[in-house]
Formats: C-alpha cells, structure tokens, sequence
C-alpha cells in the first residue's frame, strides 16, 4: 500500500508560475518514473554537458511549460529555479545546450528513448494492464472533423462528406 501525500503550506523563498509542473516534477522524482528511459540511453558522441538525459529532460520540462522552441528555454523556464528543484535540478541548461544535445541525438538514442517510453507505459499504464481474456478493451476514438475558425492557430480548410446531421457538407475551417 502506498502512502497518501501530505501537503503542507510553508513560506517559499521563490515563486513559479509553473506550480502544476512543480507538483508534476516532484512526484516524477518520487516515483523515479523516469529512470527506465534514462538508463537505456547512451551517447557515443561529445554532447557538451555532462549529463545529456538530463538536457533531454530540461526539454521535456519546456514543452509541458509551453515552450514552442528551444530558444525560448533562457527566458521561460531557465530562471525558475524552484521548478528546476521540483525536476530534481539546480538550474536547467541553457538554450544552446539543449540545441547541442538535440544535433547529437540520432535514431540509435531515438529508438532508446522509444523502448524506454513503452517500459514506462508498460509499468503505468491503464490499457497494458488490463485483462483482455476476461473482457474485451475498448478503446473509443472519435475522427469527427470539428469546425474551426479561418483565424484559428494551424487551422486549415478541409471537407468531410460523410458528415451526418446539421453540419453536413459543411468544410472545416470556415466557421
């Protein structure tokens, strides 16, 4: 049985903006959910930082804190030192670091990096763990084209003529 967490209000020297990814990197750190991924991976090149998974993880960090480029790193989630602490950091490389880690990265770490995901889901995923001799899975998606508007960020026009309903014939994009 696991213990419940406890959760405490205490002053903090520091503030984020990223209290969400603050919990999040804690309770990664706790679980040490990520070291399956972290102990496949190996570099045979210079990476120019002494640990390179822990630049991969600096980008993982970024894109959950809504970084849309590595160059954004410096001024979004690099001065944060209490979401660095969160992850289990005491800062998070700098931009050009993290670029360097990435031209180094090949499909030999990329395959490593992919085992090391489906190790994880394996250990905490919902659908692995399922018995599927006692029932069947089922897995609902919907493919359902939703209308958009023209201005909409990546938005683009499309058609879907086996829409049934009010919306029929109907393209997407042209709200």
């Amino acid at each position: 049985m696991t213990a419940k967490p406890k959760i405490l209000l205490t002053p903090l020297e520091d503030v984020t903006l990223f209290a969400p990814l603050v919990a999040l990197g804690y309770w990664v750190r706790e679980q040490d959910l990520l070291s399956p991924v972290f102990s496949r991976l190996q570099f045979t090149q210079p990476t120019h930082v002494e640990q390179p998974e822990q630049a991969l993880l600096d980008l993982w960090v970024s894109i959950l804190a809504g970084c849309r480029s590595v160059s954004q790193v410096n001024t979004w989630i690099r001065p944060d030192r209490l979401l660095a602490q969160a992850w289990g950091r005491d800062v998070f490389y700098e931009q050009s670091s993290l670029a360097r880690v990435l031209d180094v990265c090949q499909a030999e770490q990329s395959a490593q990096l992919r085992a090391g995901v489906e190790k994880v889901y394996g250990w905490i995923g919902q659908a692995p763990q399922h018995n599927t001799a006692a029932e069947t899975l089922l897995v609902d998606i919907d493919l359902t084209g939703l209308l958009a508007s023209k201005r909409a960020e990546g938005s683009t026009k499309g058609y879907f003529s086996e829409k049934k309903g009010p919306l029929a014939g109907r393209s997407v994009g042209s709200a």
